[in-house]
């Protein structure tokens, strides 16, 4: 494939990503942040303190966003639901920060926002 071509097919793979629906984009975000907290457990896992806090900012970073940039109340109680989940999200990473035991705090984040994952994509 020449340069021009790929460099048209990664903006056409770009442009496709912006059609999304806005369920999908959520989906998006919150399977990121599954990775970041599974990284960052791996990374505990493997002694490998450096990547395990850069992967843990990447986590923060996320919940930080979101916490912060959607409008929970035009939600109702379903947006009061949702605001706990990323603060008790938050909490159990700011948790994990302050352990010697890092890892079940980890599971626990992953073992919470797995089935969320699941029912943004659908797949329950």
């Amino acid at each position: 494939m020449t340069t021009a071509n790929s460099k048209a097919y990664g903006a056409y793979a770009a442009a496709r990503n912006l059609n999304q629906n806005p369920r999908d984009v959520l989906a998006a975000v919150h399977e990121e942040l599954y990775r970041a907290i599974a990284s960052a457990k791996s990374a505990h896992e493997a002694r490998a303190l450096d990547q395990m806090c850069r992967h843990a900012a990447r986590a923060t970073q996320i919940l930080m966003v979101l916490s912060t940039s959607l409008d929970f109340s035009a939600a109702g109680q379903d947006g009061v639901m949702l605001r706990g989940f990323y603060r008790s999200l938050l909490e159990t990473l700011t948790e994990a920060a302050r352990r010697s035991t890092v890892s079940p705090s980890y599971q626990k984040s992953l073992d919470l926002l797995q089935p969320f994952c699941k029912c943004l994509r659908g797949k329950e």
